[in-house]
């Protein structure tokens, strides 16, 4: 299990390296709706390369808007990309979308079961679906098992309770809104940016409320995660939050 900590002013200098490279890769891709932004995806890229994963598991797959960017960016690396819904619309769009990669395994299944039972150190974790607190406990508990080296939850923006709660028990997250990495990245978004709630779209200086939708990435604490997955489990309990 790597022990790298990643800090946002070295992610920030690499974005600004990699970026006419990622941008390349992903030119040809088209953005399909409910997908995680393409800034939000250059952000994963950029922390889960700097661990070395041996694969790359997803919960949340939909329309295949990140899968699709995971098979480009990890080509040498196995993804294994799960689905709640197996009857949903979104289906074969995702299988007509990613038909052409090897690498990406399609299957279906509750992520809170799937992902424990099949993770195993060294693999980073994409958690799309559930979310909420349901999503947040699911990432902790991998993170508490040691079964993974990273895990990224999306959805997670200023002033929600998650937010809140990782920017006290976790200090080290990493966050795709952060103005450093954002002043660079959100020119990634520009096809997408009139899709963008207004309160979500950069500008300068930089949004209060955050840009984009949000990405986080939780590095393991140095101490273990089960108290901060306890804390979890207690502080979401009785919360409901509506899907995004």
């Amino acid at each position: 299990m790597s022990t790298l900590r990643l800090s946002m002013p070295a992610l920030a200098q690499a974005a600004a390296q990699h970026f006419e490279t990622f941008r390349e890769r992903t030119r040809e891709v088209p953005y399909e709706r409910k997908g995680i932004l393409y800034s939000e995806m250059f952000f994963l890229t950029l922390c889960a390369r700097a661990v070395r994963p041996l694969r790359i598991l997803e919960s949340g797959r939909a329309r295949g808007q990140s899968t699709l960017v995971l098979a480009l960016s990890f080509p040498e690396l196995p993804i294994v990309s799960l689905e709640h819904d197996e009857h949903s619309a979104d289906v074969p769009v995702a299988a007509a979308r990613l038909r052409p990669y090897r690498n990406v395994e399609l299957r279906f299944g509750d992520a809170t079961r799937v992902l424990p039972a099949i993770a195993r150190p060294g693999d980073v974790a994409l958690i799309d679906g559930p979310k909420g607190w349901r999503g947040l406990r699911l990432a902790l508990w991998l993170l508490a098992q040691a079964r993974v080296s990273m895990v990224f939850i999306h959805d997670v923006p200023h002033g929600t309770d998650e937010r809140g709660f990782l920017e006290r028990w976790m200090p080290d997250a990493l966050y795709s809104d952060d103005p450093q990495f954002a002043a660079v990245a959100h020119r990634l978004d520009a096809a997408v940016a009139e899709s963008l709630p207004q309160e979500r779209r950069w500008h300068t200086p930089a949004p209060a409320s955050g840009y984009g939708y949000t990405l986080a990435c939780l590095q393991p604490p140095p101490r273990g995660a089960w108290r901060t997955w306890l804390a979890a489990v207690f502080a979401g309990l009785g919360r409901r939050r509506p899907p995004a």
